[in-house]
């Protein structure tokens, strides 16, 4: 037995405790007590187990809290208490130099709130009631190899995310998504590894103004519905955003459609890519994704429909051939309990022929999240990571497609949403002093836009075009609503209000009221 390397209990249901002998297992480097439903605690000496490397307690709902002895598990490379009933990390995990994945999804801390016996003498017949009280984090300073941390669901509130989050320095994959906080730490921008930013179903969070300055850094914060700020990559210096905004219907009435997609596209654009060196970089590529019913104008291929061609003609190729920008507007129908879950995938043909590369494509359903209306999806496929080096001066005709692929088995009759239009551009080096241009011109022409008030006294008229040139309220919000708050334009002398209307979306009520799809994000 002390020669043990490996040891597997999951799903063991009656297994109420482990034994402490466990710690003379020197060699021990896995050990799996995932499920251990009934499981309360672990020994408190765990110095023995230097030979560790992962401790999988994911699904013991009854385990409370982790011995301080965690911080002697100097090997340890992977911990994952998913699912778990604990509300305080010791001190000690910060010891971990070696902890590479680190998974809390879950971790509310449920504590047990009882009746008064006094008021309520048949307190016997009652259920407990659990309370989440969100998780504690102590400092994660020391953990310097950490590249995955997973907090998802943990009841985090402002303040409650530790102020040195930033000392990560290896971090790559950070999963903050249903919780509570309306802001992160500003420590978060010197996450400069940082590839993936995860915040779906996070309804509280207003601003994400401030974003690591790494490069190919992906933002899903779909569903963040009261969200009204986002880091503009080309006045702020982040190269090479991309975003998933799914629902966000106030910050694309706050910041602008448009102005946002240039400005993440240019972004990626003008960040030299280097070769991809890990599995992260091999995927990382520009995509975007918000409400919108129209293709913007600037693309010069566009069809209505669920695919889109353009013809090349010979002179078209050249070394300063970028790649493609793709777009797609598309809608979401009523989803199944079998078949929830699919993807929207890119096909494309050359010649009529099915041409062979890294399908891009953007996994949807209730998983994800349900576009509750006409949503755009734009993406930039770069020559160097998704085509072949068989591209020559010759005549092409391409044909790219979007469709919605399944993934259950037995779906593919059903349709699960439309694509209605779509749209290409060839992106030549030169079209980015273009594009920069047009975003340059478009806020210029949105914040000296003059609005004009008939009957309405000078005074407030000054002060509504103010908040319009500095973003507080859009000219939208005030042609949707009138000054008594009902939907439609507003009359002559009505337009001096005082306060911004939001736009009500019906369907939007849902997501605000609940906490989005039950299971793991």
């Amino acid at each position: 037995m002390p020669y043990l390397e490996f040891l597997i209990l999951e799903g063991c249901t009656r297994l109420y405790e482990v034994d402490p002998s466990i710690e003379v297992l020197e060699r021990l480097s896995l050990m799996n007590l995932k499920d251990c439903k009934n499981l309360v605690r672990l020994p408190s000496g765990l110095h023995g187990l230097r030979a560790l490397k992962f401790l999988n307690l994911s699904g013991c709902s009854k385990i409370r809290n982790l011995s301080e002895q965690l911080g002697c598990l100097e090997c340890l490379e992977k911990l994952d208490a998913s699912g778990t009933a604990i509300s305080e990390l010791p001190s000690s995990i910060s010891l971990l130099k070696n902890l590479k994945d680190l998974y809390l999804h879950g971790c509310k801390g449920k504590w047990p709130k009882s009746w008064n016996a006094i008021f309520h003498p048949f307190q016997f017949l009652l259920k407990t009631i659990s309370v989440p009280t969100g998780l504690s984090l102590p400092s994660l300073s020391g953990l310097h190899s950490l590249t995955k941390l997973d907090l998802s669901d943990c009841n985090l509130l402002d303040g409650s995310i530790p102020s040195d989050l930033g000392c990560l320095s290896s971090l790559i994959d950070l999963n903050l998504s249903k919780n509570q906080f309306v802001s992160l730490p500003g420590s978060m921008c010197q996450l400069s590894r940082l590839k993936y930013l995860r915040l779906e179903y996070c309804h509280r969070l207003q601003s994400l103004s401030e974003l690591p300055s790494g490069s190919d850094l992906y933002v899903d914060v779909a569903n963040c519905t009261s969200l009204v700020a986002l880091s503009d990559p080309i006045k702020q210096c982040n190269p090479g955003i991309s975003a998933n905004c799914l629902n966000c219907f106030k910050l694309v009435e706050k910041k602008g459609f448009k102005s946002m997609t240039l400005s993440l596209l240019i972004g990626y654009l003008q960040e030299p890519k280097a070769t991809p060196k890990s599995r992260y970089d091999e995927y990382c590529r520009f995509d975007f994704v918000a409400p919108e019913i129209e293709i913007p104008e600037w693309f010069n291929h566009q069809s209505v429909g669920s695919s889109v061609s353009i013809e090349l003609h010979p002179g078209w190729f050249s070394s300063k051939w970028m790649g493609f920008a793709l777009c797609a507007v598309f809608a979401d129908k009523e989803l199944s309990s079998v078949c929830s879950d699919a993807m929207i995938v890119c096909k494309l043909k050359v010649n009529g022929e099915e041409y062979l590369f890294p399908e891009p494509s953007l996994p949807h359903g209730e998983k994800w999240g349900q576009a509750v209306s006409d949503h755009l999806w734009l993406l930039y496929v770069p020559v160097d990571r998704y085509f072949k080096n068989d591209w020559q001066d010759i005549y092409y005709k391409l044909e790219f497609s979007f469709w919605f692929k399944h993934f259950a088995q037995g779906c593919e009759a059903l349709e699960m949403g439309e694509v209605k239009k779509c749209g290409i551009y060839m992106v030549y080096k030169k079209d980015v002093e273009k594009l920069k241009q047009r975003y340059w011109q478009g806020n210029a022409s949105m914040s000296e836009e003059t609005l004009e008030f008939p009957d309405c006294d000078f005074q407030n008229a000054a002060v509504i075009t103010e908040a319009v040139s500095s973003g507080i309220i859009t000219k939208r919000a005030l042609e949707h609503y009138g000054s008594d708050g009902q939907v439609g334009p507003s009359s002559a002398g009505s337009a001096c209000i005082h306060q911004e209307q939001e736009p009500r979306w019906k369907r939007l009520k849902q997501l605000d009221d609940g906490a989005g799809p039950s299971g793991n994000a």
